[in-house]
């Protein structure tokens, strides 16, 4: 399937094998661009860059995105869709834990719901490819990174082990991370609980939200925090979290985004 679609604000021919196109729809996420906006420039990570949708977004606001796919097939559309943004480098690996050789399990017509299936198997007609995983603290290295600005994390249930794979690197940079709060891939995909999950963040981050379209709450704070565990998981609301370790890093997003009342 091939597609036009604008993405922060540039219209791109895109290419995909699934339904993740039709879904995405003729504009690409504008409240996930509009977050974006407030942190990318520099030095970026997209982790978890599937076809290109944030990888081409974030080009356009940070000097050079270095962009993570495990998924070789995956990886494919991802180089074609991105050939046109010189700054984005690729790199057909993930980001965990630890380095070795996995399992990414997704359905047919969802590339996008990719996740690392080192402890649950999925039913009968999904596709199951061999990835290759590296710590980003190897990587960091490697690659001769001299600054990280801007983390984007979207890995299905997968972030704690790429935050834990980076803890070193998050403590050198001290970068802005957006990340993705999934309760069902948590705890299906890796046998992780809400409550646990957010408390990993929290002992990581100095500060640590929860964003749901232009709102957010404070999840240092308890009452809000659990506000936003059970709007969660009933609702499925609040589906990115950032997390930041100075109050200068959230200048921009408290211009566009506002602390939600607890009530």
């Amino acid at each position: 399937m091939e597609a036009n679609v604008e993405i922060a604000g540039k219209s791109f021919t895109l290419q995909s094998d699934d339904a993740y196109l039709e879904a995405v729809g003729p504009v690409f996420e504008p409240e996930m661009v509009a977050l974006f906006r407030c942190f990318a420039q520099g030095t970026v990570l997209d982790i978890g860059a599937n076809i290109g949708c944030t990888a081409l977004a974030l080009s356009s606001m940070a000097d050079v995105v270095h962009a993570f796919e495990p998924s070789p097939s995956t990886f494919r559309l991802l180089r074609t869709n991105t050939s046109v943004a010189p700054n984005i480098v690729l790199h057909n690996y993930g980001l965990g834990a630890e380095k070795g050789a996995f399992e990414l399990t997704f359905a047919p017509n969802n590339r996008s719901g990719g996740y690392v299936s080192n402890q649950l198997r999925a039913s009968e007609g999904h596709t199951v490819e061999s990835i290759a995983i590296d710590e980003l603290d190897n990587v960091a290295g490697l690659l001769n990174l001299d600054a990280i600005d801007f983390i984007k994390i979207d890995v299905e249930g997968f972030e704690g082990s790429v935050i834990k794979g980076g803890t070193r690197t998050l403590k050198k940079f001290r970068p802005v991370v957006a990340l993705e709060l999934n309760h069902w891939c948590l705890n299906a995909f890796q046998r992780i609980t809400v409550p646990d999950f957010l408390d990993s963040l929290r002992a990581t981050f100095p500060i640590l939200y929860a964003v749901h379209d232009d709102t957010y709450q404070d999840l240092h704070d308890s009452d809000e925090s659990y506000i936003v565990m059970h709007r969660h998981i009933v609702m499925m609301k609040y589906p990115t979290l950032v997390g930041a370790f100075h109050p200068n890093q959230m200048a921009r997003f408290h211009e566009h985004f506002r602390h939600e009342a607890v009530a």
